[in-house]
Parts: C-alpha cells; structure tokens; sequence
C-alpha cells in the first residue's frame, strides 16, 4: 500500500508541475487574470482562419531527427509486407476505375485496412507504450501507426455507425458529411485510445471517501470534460460528495467539508450541471457532429442554464455589476484600482450563495462547452490536447471580426442563411482548422508548452496538424519504410499530397532531361522517391512468407510491383531492369549463364549471390536436392550444404531406407551418388572450391546410402536382375561401410566428453539408429563383423554412456522418432514436434540433426508417403532386413544397448574361439 500511495503522490506531483508549468505560458496566464464576469463572455479568438505557423521549419525538423531513409532496411514481418503490397495493389487497380465513386471507395477502404494492419503487427509488442515508443526504440511500426491513424482518419472519416474504438480508422471514402464519422469524433477517439496517459481523472477515481475530497477534483471534471468523456464528468459530478469537499476551505468554508445552505446550494447547482450534460447530444445519442443543430440547440441551453447558475448565485448580490465596467470600454480609459478590484471579488464571494469555487468552476464547465478557447487552452494538458480541442470544440464558424461590432451583428444575422465551408467539404476544413489551431497555439505559448523539437513523434504529430505531408513522410520513413511508401501512396492516389515543386513539380524525367533541368534540394519524401526507397530494400531480401505459409514472393518481385507504380515511367524501367538483371530465377541455364558473365567480369560475390539465392529457391520449392547441393557449393557456403545433407541423413536413418528412393531421385543427386568423381571433376572445372567443399561433406550420406543400397541390393534390384555381389560379400561391405559411419559419429564424444571441434560426417544425435542398424550383423550363423568392428562398436556403446545428459537426450529423441515411424506412430507425422524438445544444446555444435529446420526444410513430413515411396505407405517400402521391427514403440536407448552388448560380447567370445586377433 506504502508503494501505490508513493506512485499515486509521484503522479500527482508530476501532474502539478505540469500544471504549475502550463500557467506560466502566455495563453493560462491571460485566463488566470480574468476574473468572473456577469455575463457569458466568449472570450477573444485565437484561432484565425487561414493562419499557419511560421515559428518551425518542420521539414527541417523531421530531416534533422531521422536516419537517412536511403540506407533504412526493412524490420516489418513478412506478413505485414505481403499483405501492404497486396492492398496497394487494389490501389493502383482502382485508379484505372472508369467512376470517381469506385475509386474513392477502393481508396477509403484501403486506407482502413493498412491502418488496421499496422496496428495488429504492433500490438505484438503490447509492452510498449506511447511514452516508451516516443522516446525511439525499436517499435518502429508502432510508432508509425500512431502517427499514420490520426493522419489517414483525417482524410478518411469511417461510416457513421462503427464502433469507433475498434473502427474508428476503419475508413471509407468522403463524401456527404453526415454520412460519415464526425472528424471530432475521431480526433476524441484518438487523443483517448493512441495518446492516452494518466490524467487527474485517474487519480482522483480513486478517492473512496467522495471524489470531491481529492484537491484535483475539478480539474478532473475540466480534463475529462475536454476530452469528451462526458460518462467520467457525470461520474465525477454524481459521486462529488460535496459534503467533504477539499474546496471548502479554500473558500473559508469549514475544513471538511461544504455544511448548511452552502452544501445545498451547491449541490443544486451540481444537479443542474448533470442535467444538462444528460442532454448533450454525444452523451443522449453519441452525436459528436459538433457544427450540428442539435449541438447548437444545445449550446443555447447551456446559455440558458449559464444564465441560470448566475442569476441564482448572484442575483441579489449588490456587488455583482462592479467588477464588470473595468472590462467593457478599455479602450475609454474607465479603470479601477487593484485594490477596488479585488474588494469586489471578496464582496461577491462572500455574497454568492453558491460556495464560490463551485460555481468558478461549473462556469468554466459551462464556457468549456461553448468552446471559450481560452478555457481549452487553459485546461489542455500539453499543446497537443490544445490543439486538438480546439478544433474539437469548433462550431464551424470562422469568427474573424470584432465582437461588438455593426460586421460582427449582420454576420450573426446571416448565419442562418449561408452555406459553410466546414458543412460542404468538412475534411478540408477541418484540415484547415487543425492548422489554425496549430498555428494559434504556437503563436501564444511558451517553450513549455509547445513543441518538442527534439522528440520524433512530437514533431511528426506537428507535421500532422499542421497539414505538411511531406514532414509526416520524413518521420514516418524513419520509422518505417513500409508504411511511409503505402501512406504517400494513399495521399497521392487521394490527392491530398502533392509536393510543391513549382512549375516543374508536374514534370518527369524525361521531361526534365528535355529541359536541360537538374533537380536540385530533393527532400527524398516524394512519393516516386519513397518508392524507389522501399524497392532498393525489398530486394535485398529473399523469400516473404504470410504467416499462415500459403502465400510467399520473393523480395525482388515485390520490388518490381513497386517500382511498376512510379509516376516517372522512365526511372521505373531503369530499376526493374537491374533488378532482373541482378536477381535472375529463371532457370538453372539462366543462373548458369548469370554466374558465368559475373565470373567473366570479375564480379566473383555477385555470382555467389545469385547461386546462393537460387539454391535457397530450389531448397524452398523443390526436391532437387542435388541441384541444390550444387548451388550451395558454388555459392560457397558450407553450412548450408551441412544442412541439407542432414535433412537427407534424417530421412535415410529415421525410415530405414535409402532417401530418396532410386526412382525419385533428381539427376544431380544421382549422378553425386551414381559417379562423384566425374559430377565433382566437372564442378571443379567451374569453381575448384566448390567442388573441394562439397566433396568433404558430401561422403557421409553418400556412405549411410551405400549401406542402405547394399542391404536392399536384393529386392530392388530391377526387372529380377542379380546384385553385383554375392549376399556374404554384400553384408561386409554393408557391415564395413556402416561402421565407418557409427565410428564418425562417435568420435566427437570419446571418453564421454562432447568435443565440437573434431569433424564428423554425420552427428552424434543419430547414433543410436547407427547401432541398431549394426544388429543384424550379431549372431548370425556366418560372423560379419570383425574383432576390430566389435571393438569400434563397443566403444562407440561405453562412450554413449559416460556422455552428458544433453548427448544422451538428443540420441534419445532420434530413437523415439525411429521407433515411432517404424510403427505408423501418427505423430511421426512432424517428427519435429518430437524432436524440437532438444535443440542442439550441445555448446558449439553447428551439425546438429535436431533442430527447426532438420525436418521442415524440405518442406514435407517425413511421414509422407510420397517423401519415402511413391504411391505407399512407410511400411510399403521394401527393405532386405529392419531392426526397428524387434522393438517396441517407446523403447529406450537402454533397452538396444543391452541387446547390443549381448551380441557383441557373443561375437568376440566367437572371434577368440576361431582364433581371429584384432589388427
């Protein structure tokens, strides 16, 4: 409790200083040296129609405080790009729509989808708040889908009638204004769902014994109050309490609280208050289109009840006219003295029958819902929420003239016979008013209470406000190139963003090549620009996949469907052509002739990046995996061969067979196999360290492949054509070749210690199967298996045991994904489920079978009947012997070790008694 009283007094202080700081600017202090008048005085006009600020350079500004955008790269999820392109892509679709209507409804519903878009891929990283995200970080797409709603809900009201919380940027195309959202519901909707924080209303919520005991109670019921959570003023006003009210002593009312004829006059005073708010449109029928009738209706009835509150506090005070003469003829020198003035106050107060804070405040309630923009000033948390109510609390009346004079009374008169421009085309004069707000605000704050130039997010927000596009495309490209390109795509295409370039701003290259112009002072937050931008960085990446997995592209061809949208038909030809030119994925001829030109002109890394590429290509999407092997040696790249003979080597020991079968192979793989000394001398004669890397590792599955052709030699062999050699002859060469391989596998843990620096041919993880594929070499009527074959095999089975637990638990997995596909176990269906328990723990290892990709790579289960034997299940395939049948599912390595020891200890025994001494 000692802890959240401390956060809720550490609250409240940061509260008061900003309160303490905001009346020190110009605008508080203008307002707090106005004193009470008697009548309902709107206060002078800050904003000026058609004013913009002149004190920021902005675009200077958001140029100073991002990166360059040119050298940004792309941190978005693959879905998130996918599914951008894919709603651009309906854009560009529409403009070529024969009617306006279709294209401002494909437009509106696009801008919806991208802003909902962003904003789920951002909700990913729920920790980051708006204050974190602020400040940078890493949240990129966060921060520039705050920025990107306000902006796109602007120019894109929603449909009136959508949950605004969930929808509020669910936007469709403008059209007749009250067919569509209010713009000043969407702004409250904004300022209380993207740029939200604590507020005294919090805090003051909290306060058990009456809400009124809490010394920022009124402020409460201001801030709530200009934010449009009118639920949280009623709830404010109806649990006051008023009785233990904080107030009354500041108005020398008792120490606990209002008593007496003060409570209940107040109280009354209350009430009226909270009947009236029960009849403001938005809270009667949650209409919020403030330049409406019904809020007018409803303005005349705060008049009335303003009138009301005055007359009923003050109507028979004999002080109540002299505090207002100083204040009505300035300018006709009648004056009163400090001192005059402030005996006056004191009469009234002591004279209101309503307790005197309560009806300051009910007053400035009262003002606030006129739209007195110097009480929106002056209750504003910051200048964003000052700007922004300030055009929320707009009537729509551009009030440029003097009050009191002969103009100002025949425009009043008029008012109910002309047409405005807010009620004609209100996006633009909301725009408009945002802008004037803006510049009002700046004008007459101080450094407190204005723009943070140094703050990314401020600055982008400022942009917003006040109309400049391209400074919102600065912010946003540092943040996120995604979005900055679909946003100037969304302005272009809505043709509200069209960069000033003067006379020449509407040419293109080739005009400008024509007229001998070289552009000069490029800001790089073009539309064209943006999208080259985002095309140099789309193609640097491989392949994009959504997250379901059923659609994916590769980075250059969403490049190229960028670059397709340029405006300028030239710069758009040039770079599709370089890219294809450099990312050619046409075919293996192709690549070929590719790598040969790059190796030609001495571009030795671009050629290995194309063969890189391309072996991913063939990896991802097809079974090739000779062609793939190939590829990856001539790009080089070692691990990547390691990989994908491990997905092989997994297949052949997990199924007991040799992967893939005869009849499946790809030529490549076959001819690896069939004859590797001819296939690796023709790869050396292209590149001699392609050929030297994938001759190391490639003898591993080549001799595990060995085994499995020689033990099944019998019953695969073609048209009943007779094996090459005898059966004996054939198991010792089976026999010989498979223990080459256990010895490998068991040399990284001699003695038990897992040593990663010895290199294998295939892993420890598949020593087990290794061994079990041994068994049928034990306790036949004719030995196999020599003394130095038993002795490997023994100390491959002692070094097993006196390895660590992680060995031991990887070979464990391995062994239960055997046993389970000799046994049609269904979850062998995704052996990585079972296996992804262990993912190479072993401190060091790089060759590790057990991982996410071991099984997936080849984008198919190992269960598939179609992987194993075509047209058959796994039990279909055809085998010489397997020693997976004389155990159960579920068997243990324990339990084949003991089996293994037995026949072992038999075999030497046989081995001493014919005499054999090992060599």
């Amino acid at each position: 409790m000692e802890d959240e009283e401390g956060d809720d007094y550490y609250e409240e202080e940061q509260l008061s200083a900003q309160r303490r700081a905001k009346t020190n600017s110009r605008l508080s202090q203008s307002v707090v040296s106005r004193a009470s008048t008697n009548d309902l005085d709107p206060g002078p006009t800050l904003v000026r129609a058609g004013a913009k600020q002149t004190q920021f350079d902005l675009v200077g500004l958001a140029k100073g405080l991002v990166p360059n955008v040119e050298r940004a790269t792309l941190q978005e999820p693959d879905n998130v790009i996918l599914e951008t392109e894919r709603v651009l892509g309906k854009v560009n679709e529409s403009l070529h729509s024969d009617t306006p209507e279709t294209r401002a409804g494909v437009l509106g519903d696009a801008a919806r989808e991208l802003v909902s878009l962003w904003q789920a891929a951002s909700k990913s990283n729920s920790k980051a708040s708006l204050s974190s995200s602020r400040s940078g970080g890493s949240a990129g797409l966060a921060n520039a889908s705050h920025l990107a709603s306000l902006l796109v809900s602007i120019h894109h009201p929603p449909p009136v009638g959508q949950n605004q919380r969930s929808s509020a940027l669910s936007l469709v195309p403008r059209g007749e204004p009250r067919q569509y959202t209010p713009v000043p519901q969407l702004l409250l909707d904004w300022l209380n769902h993207t740029y939200s924080g604590v507020s005294e209303v919090e805090l003051v919520l909290k306060e058990a014994r009456g809400y009124s005991r809490h010394h920022s109670f009124w402020e409460a019921v201001q801030a709530s109050a200009v934010r449009g959570n009118f639920s949280q003023t009623l709830q404010l006003l109806q649990g006051a309490k008023l009785e233990v009210a904080e107030s009354a002593q500041n108005d020398g009312l008792g120490d606990n609280g209002y008593t007496g004829s003060h409570l209940r006059y107040a109280n009354e005073a209350v009430r009226s208050a909270i009947d009236l708010l029960r009849e403001c449109p938005a809270v009667a029928s949650d209409d919020w289109d403030v330049k409406g009738q019904d809020w007018s209706i409803f303005r005349s009835r705060v008049h009335q009840v303003y009138n009301n509150l005055q007359e009923f506090a003050e109507g028979d005070s004999v002080s109540r006219q002299g505090i207002s003469q100083p204040f009505q003829a300035p300018h006709f020198g009648i004056s009163q003295s400090q001192a005059s003035f402030q005996l006056s106050v004191a009469s009234r107060k002591a004279e209101s029958r309503v307790p005197w804070t309560v009806y300051e405040e009910l007053r400035r309630l009262y003002q606030l819902l006129l739209g007195n923009e110097e009480e929106i000033l002056a209750i504003s948390a910051d200048w964003i929420e000052a700007v922004l109510g300030l055009t929320i609390w707009w009537n729509g009346e551009e009030d440029d003239i003097a009050q009191g004079s002969l103009a100002a009374s025949r425009r009043s008169l008029m008012r109910s016979q002309r047409v405005r421009p807010v009620d004609v085309t209100p996006v633009t004069a909301y725009c408009q008013r945002l802008s004037s707000s803006f510049a009002a605000v700046v004008q007459n704050s101080d450094e407190e209470f204005s723009v943070n130039v140094t703050d990314r997010f401020e600055v982008g927000l400022a942009c917003v406000l006040d109309d400049n596009i391209e400074g919102v495309l600065l912010i946003l490209g540092g943040w996120s190139l995604t979005a900055a390109a679909a946003i100037a795509e969304v302005a272009s295409a809505g043709g509200w963003y069209k960069p000033a370039g003067g006379l020449l701003g509407g040419f293109d290259q080739s005009d400008l090549m024509v007229l001998s112009y070289n552009e000069q002072n490029r800001t790089g937050a073009t539309k064209d620009d943006l999208q080259i931008t985002y095309s140099q960085a789309l193609s640097t990446k491989g392949t994009i996949t959504t997250q379901d997995g059923q659609t994916s592209k590769e980075g250059w061809e969403l490049a190229v469907q960028v670059l397709s949208r340029l405006d300028d038909s030239i710069t758009a030809s040039q770079r599709i052509e370089n890219i294809i030119n450099d990312l050619p994925l046409d075919s293996t001829d192709q690549v070929d002739r590719i790598t040969q030109l790059c190796y030609a002109m001495n571009l030795n890394s671009q050629a290995i990046s194309i063969a890189l590429k391309y072996a991913d290509h063939l990896r991802a999407n097809t079974h090739n995996y000779g062609a793939t092997l190939l590829y990856y040696a001539r790009a080089h790249s070692a691990p990547k061969i390691q990989e994908v003979l491990r997905v092989l080597v997994a297949h052949c020991l997990i199924k007991s067979i040799a992967y893939p079968p005869l009849v499946d192979l790809d030529a490549s793989l076959s001819s690896l196999i069939s004859s590797p000394k001819q296939t690796l001398t023709k790869l050396a004669a292209q590149d001699a360290e392609a050929a030297e890397i994938l001759s190391q590792h490639l003898s591993g599955y080549a001799t595990i492949r060995k085994f499995y052709d020689l033990r099944d030699s019998s019953i695969l062999s073609p048209g009943g054509e007779k094996p090459t050699h005898r059966p004996m002859a054939r198991k010792r060469l089976a026999a010989a070749a498979l223990m080459v391989i256990i010895s490998s596998a068991a040399s990284s843990i001699q003695g038990g210690l897992y040593d990663p620096s010895i290199e294998t041919v295939v892993q420890v993880d598949v020593l087990l199967p290794l061994l079990g594929e041994a068994l049928i070499f034990l306790n036949q009527p004719k030995r196999t298996l020599s003394l130095r074959h038993l002795y490997d095999l023994l100390a491959a089975i002692e070094d097993f045991e006196t390895s660590g637990a992680m060995v031991k638990g990887q070979c464990e997995e391995v062994l239960k994904t055997t046993l389970g596909a000799a046994h049609g176990d269904n979850a062998v269906s995704n052996p990585q489920s079972l296996l992804q328990k262990s993912t190479s723990a072993l401190t060091g290892s790089t060759y590790s079978m057990i991982g996410s990709q071991d099984f997936s790579a080849d984008g198919q289960s190992a269960n598939s009947s179609a992987v194993l034997v075509k047209g058959g299940k796994v039990e279909d395939a055809k085998r010489g012997w397997d020693w997976r049948a004389g155990f159960p599912n579920g068997a243990k390595g324990s339990d084949l070790l003991k089996v293994l020891r037995l026949g072992v200890a038999r075999e030497i025994a046989r081995c001493f008694a014919e005499g054999e001494v090992a060599a």
